[in-house]
């Protein structure tokens, strides 16, 4: 929220000062270089730029996916710093929807199965309005039997 404050509205997600170097020496390459991003509790953001300008590292950094060379991510309040991958998979699980540039649905799994699957591994059932919601979103509800090839 550039300008405002956040009062209003709950941080879910949090980057501080985030940088991650790659290589070193003449083969360094400064992925991200001091970022900071905060996303509010219901907000769409988009992480926008050329190719090779750290959109992927910063998102990889901030679902824990990739460690940053120094910063600190928050999720929910939960600095990811110093967390188990066992915690990393539980945070992931439990906090965060992370769409990848090749989606990585299971190709055994129809389209439903697909959606249902993190509530299946967190022994949850999801409400019925989430469902609705996400299905609508997607714009797939007569696709829903669909395995990823076919959709």
């Amino acid at each position: 929220m550039a300008g405002g404050t956040r009062s209003a509205v709950a941080t879910v997600v949090e980057a501080r000062g985030l940088t991650k170097v790659y290589g070193e020496g003449n083969a360094q390459v400064i992925a991200l270089d001091s970022a900071s991003l905060a996303v509010g509790r219901g907000e769409f953001v988009a992480i926008m730029g050329p190719s090779g300008s750290g959109k992927s590292t910063l998102l990889h950094c901030m679902a824990g996916l990739d460690t940053p060379t120094s910063g600190s991510v928050l999720i929910a309040g939960q600095d990811l710093s110093g967390m188990t991958d066992k915690q990393l998979t539980a945070v992931r699980r439990d906090q965060l929807g992370f769409i990848f540039q090749s989606f990585n649905l299971l190709p055994t799994l129809t389209a439903e199965e697909n959606i249902l699957l993190p509530q299946r591994l967190a022994h949850r059932k999801p409400p019925q309005d989430w469902y609705d919601a996400v299905i609508s979103i997607l714009g797939i509800g007569d696709r829903l039997t669909h395995r990823p090839n076919e959709l």
